[in-house]
């Protein structure tokens, strides 16, 4: 069989292949009559009368291109932000039996994401407690001596993300449960007002303490 005689070949079982089956399937074409026959004219009405009812629908309000601000947006999308984005390295250094707290004054429902390792670990790490609690301005709202608890353990390292419930000072109490001086390093971005060691102590001997 020649080059040339094969090419006739499966060019003519191609146009029998697309004629026979595939017209009558998708577009109702029955040239032939077969499709009928064959029950491929019912998968052409089936398809073609396929309806799509669910409609998606966006909390947007008119967009005005001369505002400053958009305060509508798609809701989970984004979340516009009074403060300006920031990072930074911190690096904590607590003492044989130290203890430190280092807060961040973050406005309610802003965020960061962080990242803190003990870099010189040569044991258990640290003692952490992740919690938050409003400025003395604002106490008076809340239960006497409220703080929320975010996530509490041991270990030399964690990651992860933060958005905080309501306006105040949130960050991490560390202390040092290994032998010998340890040093933290907090990397994290996001928003916040201001960030400041609030507490220090050590062997239980308070060496500062900001009142806040």
């Amino acid at each position: 069989m020649t080059l040339l005689t094969k090419l006739c070949l499966a060019t003519f079982c191609s146009a029998t292949i697309l004629i026979v089956t595939i017209l009558p399937a998708e577009y109702g074409i029955d040239a032939t009559g077969l499709g009928k026959k064959l029950g491929l004219l019912a998968l052409s009405k089936s398809s073609n009368t396929t309806s799509f009812k669910h409609e998606l629908s966006f909390n947007i309000g008119n967009y005005d291109p001369k505002a400053e601000r958009i305060n509508e947006s798609v809701q989970g999308l984004i979340h516009l932000e009074e403060v300006p984005f920031q990072s930074q390295v911190i690096d904590i250094e607590i003492e044989d039996l130290g203890e430190v707290e280092y807060k961040f004054i973050m406005p309610s429902d802003t965020s960061f994401v962080y990242s803190w390792e003990v870099l010189n670990s040569r044991g258990e790490g640290v003692y952490y407690d992740f919690h938050g609690h409003p400025s003395s301005a604002d106490a008076k709202h809340y239960p006497d001596k409220f703080e929320m608890a975010y996530a509490r353990g041991e270990g030399t390292s964690q990651n992860g993300s933060f958005t905080s419930p309501f306006s105040g000072y949130h960050g991490f109490y560390f202390m040092n449960i290994e032998e010998g001086p340890i040093i933290v390093r907090l990397v994290i971005s996001g928003y916040w007002q201001d960030h400041q060691e609030m507490y220090r102590a050590i062997e239980g001997k308070v060496i500062k303490n900001v009142k806040f």
